[in-house]
C-alpha cells in the first residue's frame, strides 16, 4: 500500500510536466468527482429508507457549514504539495506529507481532545500485520 502512495508523488511529477499545478489539481479533482457520481446518486436513492436496519438521514445544514470549509483546505493543501513537487523530489515531499501521520495526534491532544495507546501504535502494528 505505501508503495502505490509513493508511486503516486513520481506520477504527480510526471503528470505536471505537461500541466502547471493547478491545472492538475483541477483534472485530480474532476477525475474523483465523477468517479463519485454514481456513489452519490445511490445515496439519493436510499435516503430516507431503511438500509441494514438502520434509518439513514443526511443533515444538509452541517454539510453547508462544513462542506466549503473542508474544500477549502483540501485545496490549499493540495496546491501546496503541487506546487511544492516543483522545487523538490518525490521522497522530501512524501516524507512531509507523510509527517501528517504524527502531526494529527499532537494536534488533536492541543485542541483537548483525548487519544489512546493504540493510536500510537497503530502505525507500526499496522505494517507489523502487512509483513507477517
Amino acid at each position: 500500500m505505501s508503495a502505490i502512495w509513493g508511486f503516486a508523488f513520481v506520477a504527480q511529477i510526471k503528470g505536471m510536466e505537461h500541466l502547471g499545478p493547478f491545472l492538475f489539481n483541477a483534472c485530480r479533482f474532476a477525475l474523483g468527482f465523477i468517479s463519485l457520481l454514481p456513489v452519490y446518486f445511490l445515496l439519493e436513492n436510499i435516503s430516507g429508507k431503511k438500509v441494514s436496519g438502520h434509518k439513514t438521514q443526511y443533515d444538509s445544514q452541517l454539510l453547508l457549514k462544513w462542506g466549503p470549509l473542508t474544500g477549502v483546505v483540501l485545496f490549499l493543501a493540495s496546491s501546496f504539495q503541487q506546487v511544492g513537487l516543483l522545487y523538490t523530489t518525490a521522497g522530501n515531499s512524501g516524507f512531509i506529507t507523510g509527517f501528517y501521520i504524527i502531526l494529527v495526534p499532537i494536534l488533536g491532544i492541543w485542541f483537548g481532545h483525548s487519544t489512546r495507546p493504540a493510536t500510537w501504535l497503530g502505525e507500526p502494528l499496522r505494517w507489523r500485520a502487512c509483513i507477517s
